[in-house]
C-alpha cells in the first residue's frame, strides 16, 4: 500500500521540465512571505479603526491595480519575455511593501496598494505564460499543479507566522512580505539570468496567434463562469477572515491556522487527485469544483465551532482542487504559438477583476448582514455549475478530447520506454514537430 502510493507520487510529479521546477523554487520563495493581503482587513480595521466597508474597498483598489498589472503583464511578456518581467516587478514589488505602513490614512493607503499590486500582479500572467512555453501540452495542467503546490506550500507559512506575528507587531507583515519578495527575485536572477525566452513559431501559426482570444467562445464563456466563482472564493482575503472574527470567534494565530488547513490539503493531495480524475471531462468537473468551492463558502453560517469551521475550509479546497490548475491547464492548451501571453493575460486579467468585484461587493453585503455573503455565495455555486455543464454540451467535442480522453503522460512515458528520448518522442508520437517541444523549444538572447 506505501509503496503504491509512493510510486502514484513519483508519477504524479514525474516529466517536468526543471525550469518548471526553478518557477515553482521561486514562487515558493515568494508565497512563503505571503502576509500583508490575508490581514489587510484586520490591519485596516483594527490598527487604523476603518469600517469593514472601507477596508473591503481598499482591497478592492488593490484588485484595480492588480486588473491594470494582469493586463500589461500579458502584454508585456510577450515583449520583454515572462522572465525578464516576472524578474523586475518582482524587485519593483519590494518597496511597495515597505511603504504600506507608513501611511495612515486611506487615500495614501489606496494610492500605495494600487501601485504594489500593478507590479507584484504583472508577475502573474508572465508566470503563467513561462510555464506554457516551458511545458509540452500533455503536461501543463499537472504543471500548474505543481506551481500552485509551490505556491500553497509556501502559502500555509505566510499566513500562519502572520498571524503570530500580528499578535506583536503589525509591521513585521509588511517588512518578512518585502525580504521574501526580494529574495525570490534574486533566486529568479540566479536561476535564469534574465534571459529572453521566445519560440519560433511559423508564419501559419504567426497568423493564428494575431487573433484576439476574446473571440474564442468557449475561451470567453469560461473566463466569465470563472469570474463568478472567483468573485466568492475571493472573500477568502476580505470577508472570510473577518467572519472567522466576528461569527466563529478565532484568535489571529487561529485565523492564520486556518488558511494553513486549506494549503496543506493542496499540499498533500492536489497532483494525486489531478491524476486520479485525468480521465475526466475538464469542463464538467471545473463546474463542479467551482461549485463545491461556493458551497464550503454558503455551508459557514450554519454552523458555529471551530471544527465545523475546519470541515467548510476543506470542502472549500477540494472544489478548488478540482478547478484551478485545471482551468488554467485548459486555457494554455487552447493558445496558438506566439499568442500564449495573451491568453493567460486574460485569464489574469479575469482573476484580477475577481479580486476587485470579490473583496468589494462581499465587504458592501457585509457591513449589512455578514450572513448574506455565503447565501449569495451557495447560488452563484449552482449558476456556475449550470452555466459549466452547458458549456460542456455546447463544446466540439475535438476541442477538449485533448484534455479529457486521451492519455498523454501514458503516451510519453510509453514513447521514453520505446525510444530512451522523453520529449522527442512525444513529439513525434502526438504528431507535433519536433523543435516545438521541451528539447528545443526556445530562442534565448542573453
Amino acid at each position: 500500500m506505501i509503496t503504491a502510493t509512493l510510486q502514484r507520487y513519483r508519477a504524479a510529479y514525474s516529466g517536468l521540465p526543471r525550469e518548471v521546477w526553478l518557477l515553482s523554487i521561486v514562487l515558493f520563495v515568494n508565497r512563503a512571505g505571503t502576509m500583508v493581503l490575508p490581514f489587510m482587513t484586520l490591519y485596516l480595521t483594527s490598527q487604523l479603526g476603518m469600517s469593514e466597508a472601507l477596508a473591503g474597498r481598499l482591497i478592492g483598489v488593490y484588485g484595480v491595480g492588480a486588473v491594470c498589472g494582469a493586463y500589461l503583464g500579458g502584454r508585456l511578456a510577450g515583449v520583454l519575455g515572462p522572465i525578464r518581467l516576472q524578474t523586475i516587478c518582482m524587485f519593483l514589488s519590494v518597496p511597495g511593501f515597505c511603504l504600506l505602513p507608513v501611511w495612515k490614512s486611506w487615500p495614501a493607503i489606496a494610492a500605495s496598494l494600487f501601485s504594489l499590486s500593478v507590479v507584484a500582479e504583472a508577475v502573474r500572467p508572465a508566470n503563467a505564460t513561462a510555464v506554457t512555453l516551458f511545458t509540452a501540452p500533455e503536461h501543463r495542467t499537472r504543471a500548474f499543479a505543481l506551481q500552485r503546490l509551490a505556491a500553497n506550500l509556501g502559502f500555509s507559512f505566510g499566513p500562519a507566522v502572520g498571524g503570530v506575528l500580528a499578535t506583536i507587531h503589525f509591521g513585521l507583515l509588511f517588512a518578512v512580505d518585502a525580504i521574501t519578495t526580494l529574495a525570490a527575485a534574486a533566486a529568479l536572477l540566479v536561476f535564469f539570468r534574465m534571459r529572453a525566452t521566445t519560440q519560433v513559431a511559423s508564419e501559419e501559426e504567426h497568423a493564428a496567434a494575431a487573433g484576439s482570444p476574446l473571440k474564442d467562445g468557449p475561451f470567453v464563456a469560461m473566463l466569465l463562469l470563472l469570474l463568478a466563482n472567483m468573485t466568492v472564493f475571493f472573500q477568502f482575503g476580505s470577508t472570510y477572515p473577518l467572519y472567522l472574527r466576528d461569527h466563529f470567534h478565532l484568535t489571529k494565530p487561529a485565523i492564520g491556522l486556518m488558511f494553513a488547513v486549506n494549503t496543506t490539503v493542496i499540499v498533500a493531495f492536489e497532483m494525486l487527485l489531478l491524476d486520479a480524475i485525468k480521465h475526466w471531462s475538464i469542463v464538467r468537473t471545473i463546474g463542479w469544483g467551482c461549485f463545491l468551492s461556493c458551497l464550503g463558502w454558503g455551508i459557514l453560517p450554519f454552523g458555529e465551532m471551530a471544527a465545523y469551521a475546519v470541515v467548510a475550509m476543506l470542502v472549500v479546497t477540494m472544489g478548488e482542487m478540482l478547478s484551478f490548475s485545471m482551468a488554467a491547464g485548459f486555457v494554455a492548451n487552447r493558445c496558438n504559438r506566439g499568442n500564449e501571453s495573451a491568453y493567460m493575460g486574460w485569464y489574469a486579467v479575469m482573476m484580477a477583476t475577481a479580486s476587485v468585484l470579490g473583496p468589494t461587493l462581499g465587504g458592501e453585503i457585509y457591513s449589512i448582514n455578514r450572513e448574506a455573503v455565503w447565501y449569495v455565495a451557495l447560488v452563484v455555486g449552482v449558476l456556475v455549475l449550470v452555466g459549466f455543464q452547458l458549456l460542456a454540451r455546447a463544446m466540439e467535442p475535438s476541442e477538449i478530447a485533448n484534455l479529457e480522453t486521451v492519455d498523454q503522460d501514458l503516451l510519453g512515458d510509453l514513447a521514453e520506454h520505446a525510444t530512451g528520448r522523453p520529449h522527442i518522442a512525444v513529439a513525434e508520437a502526438i504528431d507535433m514537430p519536433v523543435e516545438t517541444r521541451v528539447e528545443q523549444p526556445f530562442t534565448t538572447v542573453n
